[in-house]
C-alpha cells in the first residue's frame, strides 16, 4: 500500500500551523530589527522600550468583547479629546513658566497618563458605605479629597460632599449647622456628612424623563453626562439633597486633573448637567476604596461589598447595626450611620483635643 496523504482538513492544520509558525518568526525578526540588533546578535531586549512583546500575552473574549462596545469607544473618544486638551495646555504652560519648570514637567507627564474607562458593574457586588458619628470630628476632609479626586468644577461652590453639625442630644436637622467653625470637634454636637445614598429605591431614577440616571448591578447610581438635559427634576425629588447642577462650564486647573476618570463618574463635566458622588466608580470598579475612606484621619468611614460575608461593611452593620437618614422616604438607602463603641476626644477650650 502506498503512503497515505493526509485529508483536505489536516493539510488545512498543517498550513495553519506552517503560517503561524512563519508569523512568529517574521515578529521576532522585527523586534531584532527594532531594537537595532543583527540577526546573528543576542536577543537583549528591555520589555519596558518595547511594548510590542505585550501582543504575545493572551487576551480575555471579555476584554474585547468590552473595548468593542460602544460605551467603550465613547470612553476612549473622550479619552484622546482630554489627551489633546491637556497637551495644548501643556505647551501654554511650558511657554509661560520655561520647559525646564516643575509644573511644565508635570503636566506634559500628565497628558500621556489620562485613562478614561468604562468598566462595567462588577457582578455579584453591592456596594454600600457606613459611617461612624462617634468617629467623625467635622474636619471636612472627605469633602475635599472628593472635589480633588473627581474633578470638581472650582469656584462653583459645589462639594458632593456636605458636612453637617448637629446637636448630639437630638440630632434634629432642623438645628443641623452646614458653615460651622474651626473649633469642631465640640463635645455638645456630632457630624454628619451627606451625600448620595445609593437608594435601591432611588426616586431621582423614577423622575428622570430621558433615562439619563439608572442603578446598576453593583448598588452604585450613575448619571450620564451625554444624555443628561439639566432639566433638575432628580434634584428635586432627591430627599437628600445630594445632586448639583452646573450652572456654567466646571473648570479644573490641568495641573490638579486627575488623569484616572471614568466615563459615568470623574471625567470633566459640560455645562448645564447634573452631577453626584459615584462612590469614586473610576477607582472602586478597580479593586479601589473610595477617596473619602483613604483620607479620613479617624477611619469614620467604612466601604465594601454588602454580599461579602467577611468585608468591613458587613462586620460593622453586623456589630454595630445602623440606620438611615430619613427612612420615612421609602427610598432605601445604601449609606449607612451607626456609633460604634469609642468616641473621638472633643477639643477642648484650648483648642486641643482631650
Amino acid at each position: 500500500m502506498g503512503e497515505r496523504k493526509p485529508s483536505g482538513e489536516n493539510s488545512d492544520r498543517e498550513s495553519l500551523k506552517i503560517s503561524r509558525r512563519e508569523l512568529f518568526r517574521f515578529a521576532i525578526r522585527a523586534l531584532i530589527v527594532s531594537a537595532g540588533l543583527s540577526a546573528a546578535s543576542p536577543l537583549f531586549i528591555d520589555r519596558n522600550k518595547l511594548g510590542l512583546l505585550d501582543l504575545l500575552k493572551p487576551v480575555r473574549a471579555e476584554e474585547l468583547e468590552e473595548r468593542e462596545s460602544p460605551l467603550w469607544s465613547r470612553a476612549l473618544a473622550k479619552e484622546r479629546e482630554l489627551k489633546e486638551w491637556c497637551a495644548r495646555e501643556a505647551e501654554r504652560i511650558c511657554r509661560e513658566y520655561g520647559s525646564a519648570s516643575q509644573v511644565c514637567q508635570w503636566v506634559r507627564k500628565l497628558s500621556e497618563h489620562i485613562v478614561v474607562k468604562a468598566t462595567e458593574a462588577v457582578k455579584g457586588k453591592k456596594f454600600a458605605m457606613a459611617l461612624d458619628l462617634n468617629k467623625c470630628i467635622g474636619c471636612r476632609r472627605c469633602a475635599y479629597a472628593c472635589v480633588m479626586e473627581n474633578n470638581v468644577g472650582r469656584g462653583l461652590g459645589i462639594e458632593w460632599i456636605k458636612v453637617l453639625s448637629m446637636p448630639r442630644e437630638d440630632m434634629e436637622f432642623t438645628k443641623a449647622e452646614l458653615y460651622y467653625g474651626p473649633e469642631a470637634p465640640r463635645e455638645d454636637r456630632v457630624y454628619v456628612p451627606v451625600a448620595c445614598m445609593h437608594c435601591d429605591q432611588p426616586p431621582c431614577v423614577m423622575v428622570c424623563p430621558v433615562k439619563a440616571t439608572w442603578k446598576e448591578e453593583d448598588g452604585i447610581v450613575v448619571i450620564d453626562y451625554d444624555r443628561c438635559i439639566g432639566c433638575k427634576y432628580c434634584i428635586a425629588a432627591c430627599p437628600y439633597s445630594a445632586r448639583y447642577f452646573n450652572l456654567t462650564t466646571p473648570k479644573v486647573p490641568v495641573e490638579q486633573l486627575n488623569p484616572n476618570m471614568h466615563i459615568f463618574g470623574n471625567v470633566p463635566r459640560p455645562v448645564h448637567v447634573v452631577e453626584k458622588c459615584t462612590w469614586c466608580i473610576q477607582r472602586t470598579r478597580s479593586g479601589g476604596t473610595t477617596a473619602c475612606v483613604e483620607v479620613c484621619p479617624v477611619g469614620a468611614r467604612v466601604f465594601g461589598d454588602l454580599n461579602d460575608p467577611k468585608s468591613p461593611i458587613r462586620h460593622v452593620i453586623e456589630k454595630y447595626g445602623g440606620f438611615v437618614l430619613k427612612p420615612e422616604a421609602g427610598t432605601r438607602p445604601r449609606f449607612f450611620y451607626f456609633f460604634g463603641p469609642a468616641r473621638t476626644p472633643p477639643r477642648t477650650s484650648g483648642g486641643e483635643s482631650r
